[in-house]
C-alpha cells in the first residue's frame, strides 16, 4: 500500500500572468493548449521583488507590473500600498493611459481606474504596515476557503485535454518594504526622544515584523491567487572593521551592496527579484536631444525624460539569474514596451532590423521604414509594428536564452516572414487580429483578437500547427471578398 494516499497533491497550474516587455520570456516555460497552441506561462509570479538605489525606476517598474496584469486579467484587482506618501491615483492613471483596455490612448484624457471599482490605493497614514498585512491576510485567507467562488479557467489543459482552473488574480504592490512600518515601533517613537537608548531595538523590532510577514507569503499568495510586488532599497554595506571583506548573499550582487531595512528572507521568499542597476539618460551623441523623440518638435538639448534601466534577475526560481536587461523608461510615461523591445533588438545585432542604421524596417513588417527620429512616433501609433516588435523580441530572447529548441525550428524574422508568406498565410491578420498573451476563457469573448504565439508561429512555419481559428477569418476578410 503506497503512503503517498495520505498528502493532498499540489495544483497541477501555478499561473504566470504575462505581462510582456522582456519579462515573460526569461521566466516562462511553453505548455500546450486544448487546440494544441502554444502558451507561455511566464511573467508575474506570486511574488516578486524589485530592488535598487534612488532614481532607479523600481517604482515605476513595479506601477508597470500591477497595470499590465490589470489589462490583461479583466476580473482581476489591484491593491497598491504606498510606505512612501508620494503616490497618487493621478499618477497611476497617467501610466495607464497607453494601455490597451484600461487606458484611452489619448494625450488628452486619462482613464479613471479608481471609477471601475478595480483598484484602490492606500497608504501608512490611514493603514500601518501590521494593519495592512492582517487585512491582505484576511482577504487571501477568505479567498482561499471559498476558493471555488474565484475558480476561472485558464487555456492550460490538464493530462486529460480538460481545462485548468485557477483563481481570479488579486494583484498587490507595497512601495516600498522597506519604509513600511509597524504600530509597535510607533508607539516605541511616541514614548520616546529621537536618540533614546530604549530607541535601539526599533529596527530589530520593524525587521521581525517584516520577516514574518514574509514567512507567510508563499502560503498566502500561492493558496488565495495573491500576486504581490515588493520594492525595497538598497544601498552600500558599511563595514565597521574595514579589512573585513563583504559578505556576497546574492551571487551576481556586488558584496558590498545590500538591501535595506528589508530582512534576509526578501531574497529567497521572492519568485523573482530583480535589481534596478542602473538608470541612465538615453540621449543622441551627437546633437544631445533625445535619442528617440516623440515627433519632430520633440529636440530640446540635454531632455532626460527617455531612460535606459539595467535589470538583473537576482533571484530566478523559473529561469535563468544575472543576465542584464534594459528597459526603457519614459520619466513622464512610464515603461515603454515597445522602445525597450526595439532597444533590445538593437543592441543585439540589430535582431529582425533590415536595412541600415540610418534608416531601416522592421523584418516582419517591411512596408512600414524606420528612423531614428521616428521609430517612437510609429511605436506609439502603429498597433501592427507594436505586434511585431513583442514578437520579433521573444524571438531574440528564445536565441539568446534558451538552447534546448529543436533543431531548424528557432528560424529567423526574415524566414519567418518568408516562409508563412509561402505557405498562404496572410501577415495582416496574423499582426493585427492577434495577441500573444494568455487570458481566462471566461474573458475570451470580450477580446476580439484571436490567442497566437510567437511559439505558435514558428510551429506554423515547421509545418507542425496550423490556428484553429485562422480559415475563419481569411474567409470574413474584406481584402479576400475583394482580390
Amino acid at each position: 500500500m503506497s503512503v503517498l494516499k495520505n498528502f493532498k497533491k499540489a495544483p497541477t497550474l501555478r499561473p504566470f500572468l504575462n505581462i510582456g516587455c522582456l519579462f515573460d520570456i526569461p521566466t516562462g516555460t511553453y505548455l500546450k493548449g486544448k487546440h494544441g497552441e502554444s502558451i507561455l506561462n511566464g511573467g508575474l509570479s506570486y511574488i516578486t521583488g524589485i530592488g535598487g538605489r534612488g532614481n532607479t525606476y523600481k517604482s515605476t517598474m513595479a506601477h508597470f507590473m500591477v497595470l499590465r496584469a490589470m489589462d490583461r486579467y479583466l476580473q482581476s484587482e489591484a491593491m497598491v500600498y504606498d510606505t512612501e506618501i508620494s503616490l497618487t491615483m493621478q499618477r497611476l492613471n497617467h501610466l495607464a493611459r497607453w494601455m490597451d483596455t484600461i487606458g484611452t490612448k489619448s494625450e488628452d484624457a486619462l482613464p479613471d481606474l479608481e471609477e471601475t471599482g478595480r483598484i484602490m490605493l492606500t497608504d501608512k497614514t490611514v493603514m500601518m504596515g501590521n494593519k495592512w498585512f492582517d487585512e491582505y491576510r484576511s482577504v487571501l485567507k477568505e479567498r482561499q476557503k471559498n476558493r471555488d467562488k474565484e475558480m476561472l479557467t485558464t487555456p492550460f489543459v490538464d493530462k486529460n485535454g480538460d481545462c485548468i482552473k485557477a483563481m481570479n488574480p488579486f494583484l498587490s504592490e507595497i512601495d516600498s518594504l522597506s519604509q513600511m512600518d509597524i504600530e509597535a515601533v510607533e508607539d516605541m517613537y511616541d514614548k520616546n526622544e529621537v536618540g533614546d537608548s530604549k530607541l535601539n531595538t526599533e529596527a530589530l523590532k520593524g525587521a521581525a515584523a517584516k520577516s514574518q510577514m514574509l514567512m507567510q507569503l508563499p502560503g498566502l499568495t500561492g493558496g488565495g491567487g495573491g500576486y504581490l510586488i515588493l520594492t525595497a532599497h538598497m544601498g552600500d554595506e558599511h563595514q565597521l572593521d574595514p579589512y573585513a571583506p563583504p559578505a556576497k548573499k546574492l551571487t551576481f550582487l556586488k558584496g558590498k551592496v545590500k538591501f535595506k531595512r528589508v530582512p534576509e528572507n526578501f531574497t529567497f521568499l521572492t519568485n523573482n527579484c530583480w535589481f534596478c542597476n542602473s538608470a541612465t539618460v538615453l540621449l543622441n551623441q551627437t546633437n544631445k536631444t533625445p535619442e528617440f523623440p516623440r515627433g519632430k518638435d520633440d529636440d530640446l538639448k540635454g531632455d532626460t525624460d527617455l531612460m535606459v534601466i539595467s535589470l538583473q534577475n537576482l533571484r530566478a526560481k523559473s529561469g535563468p539569474t544575472g543576465l542584464p536587461m534594459e528597459i526603457v523608461v519614459s520619466q513622464r510615461d512610464g515603461v515603454h514596451v515597445g522602445l525597450s523591445e526595439f532597444y533590445y533588438l538593437k543592441n543585439h545585432n540589430r535582431y529582425g532590423l533590415g536595412g541600415h542604421d540610418r534608416a531601416y524596417y522592421l523584418e516582419l513588417v517591411p512596408d512600414i521604414s524606420l528612423q531614428r527620429t521616428t521609430v517612437r512616433g510609429k511605436i506609439d501609433t502603429e498597433p501592427k509594428l507594436q505586434r511585431a516588435l513583442e514578437i520579433t523580441s521573444e524571438m531574440c530572447q528564445m536565441r539568446n536564452l534558451w538552447h534546448n529548441l529543436p533543431v531548424g525550428l528557432l528560424v529567423t524574422p526574415q524566414e519567418l516572414y518568408e516562409g508563412l508568406k509561402a505557405k498562404g498565410y496572410d501577415w495582416d491578420i496574423l499582426l493585427t487580429q492577434t495577441r500573444g498573451y494568455w487570458m481566462f476563457e471566461e474573458d475570451a469573448d470580450k477580446e476580439p483578437k484571436q490567442f497566437l504565439s510567437t511559439m505558435d508561429l514558428l510551429f506554423m512555419n515547421a509545418g507542425k500547427y496550423h490556428p484553429w481559428w485562422y480559415d475563419k477569418i481569411a474567409k470574413a476578410d474584406p481584402k479576400k471578398k475583394e482580390g
